[in-house]
């Protein structure tokens, strides 16, 4: 299921690539007495906020600024 109603575009390679942008996700931890971060025991839980068109995304092929194409 798509995240976003239309897609991003990079402006150099077009649709087919993949981009860099950001989520949010809860993590587990192993932390100290003190709940000091000691190491990341489970990387993502679960996601709390999905990637946003008004994100930067980057094209990972070329490093451009994708653009929103509205679908």
């Amino acid at each position: 299921m798509a995240l976003i109603k239309g897609r991003m575009i990079c402006p150099n390679c077009g649709a087919d690539t993949t981009f860099l942008t950001s989520a949010h996700v809860a993590q587990e931890w192993v932390v100290d007495p003190k709940g000091n971060f000691v190491s990341c025991f489970d990387d993502c839980l679960e996601v709390t906020a999905d990637p946003e068109p008004d994100n930067i995304w980057t094209c990972r092929k070329c490093g451009a600024e994708a653009v929103y194409e509205n679908g």
